[in-house]
């Protein structure tokens, strides 16, 4: 058999696909980082990284990209269509090549859940955005609805709180953290509906409003933009359905991160189990590199 074309074949340019290309090149291991859509996934959308990291998700992303650039990782902008294992390695299909690669990591991470609620796909850029950050500026002066009682759905809110003249959070409950749910309340200018949650976006060409079905009554709220942030669905489409996945859609995986697809590892927000945090995400493609690199020649 021919010679590999990588070593390792990274899917993903989030913040687990650039954590492991880097750590892999910086090894002199053979690597390919691919990626469909905007380098740096959802990351991008966090205006102030919190711990360690300074500066906003988009920097982030931006430095480790030009990093593994720099160290020789080949960065491909191409769209994953399938991916197969055999005795002899991994076969990744795109919708421009197909590449060979001794092992694979899929860090494709996930996208945001939609509400599939009528109205949401007619008026996507009409008003229905997910980034408060890119879009926030658009809405200023005008009424908006952030759906969600999570961590990302109270900090779009208060990103949006700066510009907009009111904000309506809907939720079901709250489940953000404290020092999040203390910020919010101390904006005079969101209104917080509890025990909510969104039927239908109204609008003809733009968004005009939003209904919302209430504990006690069912209401209509007038805005501008609607900003969703429910969960997310891990991005597994182009693996075969015989890969085992949870509940939820997210790769399962053994302890050393490896699919039950043979040299395929899964790490950061595709996998099951995984904690969320940035912390999490380089820890999981430290672990995914860890249990290859030993079998990379």
């Amino acid at each position: 058999m021919h010679r590999p074309d990588y070593d390792v074949i990274v899917i993903g340019a989030g913040m687990t696909g650039l954590t492991a290309s880097k750590r892999l090149v910086e090894r002199g291991v053979r690597v390919a980082n691919i990626e469909g859509s905007l380098f740096g996934g959802l990351i991008t959308n966090v205006n102030e990284l919190e711990g360690e990291y300074e500066g906003s998700g988009a920097d982030l992303a931006s430095t480790l990209m030009m990093e593994i650039g720099e160290l020789g990782c080949d960065t491909l902008s191409e769209t994953v269509t399938g991916i197969h294992s055999d005795d002899y390695g991994v076969t990744v299909a795109t919708d421009a090549s197909i590449l060979r690669g001794r092992s694979a990591i899929v860090a494709s991470g996930a996208k945001l859940k939609r509400l599939g609620v009528p109205g949401e796909a007619a008026l996507e850029y009409k008003g229905v955005s997910q980034c408060a950050d890119c879009d926030g500026p658009m809405f200023k002066g005008q009424d908006v609805v952030v759906v969600g009682g999570g961590d990302s759905a109270l900090q779009e809110a208060l990103v949006l709180s700066r510009y907009c003249t009111q904000v309506h959070l809907v939720y079901p409950e709250l489940r953000a953290r404290r020092h999040w749910i203390e910020a919010l309340s101390a904006c005079s200018n969101v209104q917080m509906r509890p025990q909510s949650e969104v039927i239908a976006i109204e609008g003809t060409d733009r968004v005009e409003a939003v209904r919302v079905r209430g504990d006690r009554e069912d209401l209509s709220i007038p805005c501008a933009g609607v900003f969703a942030y429910i969960g997310l669905a891990p991005s597994t489409a182009f693996l075969p359905t015989s890969v085992q996945r949870d509940a939820n859609g997210a790769l399962v995986t053994t302890d050393s991160l490896e699919t039950t697809l043979r040299n395929v590892f899964a790490a950061g927000a595709v996998r099951s189990g995984f904690g969320g945090t940035l912390a999490d995400a380089v820890r999981d493609a430290t672990l995914a590199c860890d249990s290859i690199l030993a079998n990379v020649q």
